[in-house]
């Protein structure tokens, strides 16, 4: 996958752009105020992934807004009209992710989790199926010596 610019459309200033509407949603998950670690280091937070995203300042600039201006559920509601379906299930599945590979056996059932499903409009029933495939991701277990 390319940068992120290849496939966003042209934003206004300070609105939720798809991209940045992952990050802040991973960002809330974390339970982080600021993309920086550590205040004013300089240095980004290890909620934000490390390959495929091309880190602009603009980008930067709309989720550090989001993390610290923004309430969830105001968040929630504009992503909900932002996303396209692959996006909010997309966005979903990456916190589920980041939830089970923290252990979590049930991430569906985390407070910001449950409230950004119900949010986003996506029934449980289309989104436990592909839930339980990154199960497998994180089911070590299933190699025994």
């Amino acid at each position: 996958m390319g940068s992120w610019t290849e496939f966003d459309a042209t934003y206004p200033p300070g609105v939720l752009t798809p991209a940045s509407a992952l990050l802040v949603a991973l960002g809330h998950l974390a339970g982080a105020s600021s993309i920086y670690a550590n205040g004013q280091s300089g240095a980004l937070a290890d909620f934000l992934p490390r390959r495929g995203i091309a880190y602009e300042p603009d980008l930067l600039g709309r989720i550090e807004h989001y993390l610290k201006h923004v309430e969830v559920d105001t968040f929630a509601q504009e992503a909900t009209q932002r996303l396209n379906r692959r996006q909010k299930l997309s966005l979903l599945l990456n916190m589920c992710h980041r939830r089970m590979a923290a252990g979590d056996e049930r991430p569906e059932t985390h407070p910001l989790i449950a409230r950004m499903i119900s949010a986003l409009e996506i029934p449980l029933e289309e989104l436990m199926p592909l839930r339980q495939s990154l199960s497998l991701l994180h089911d070590l277990s299933i190699f025994p010596q």
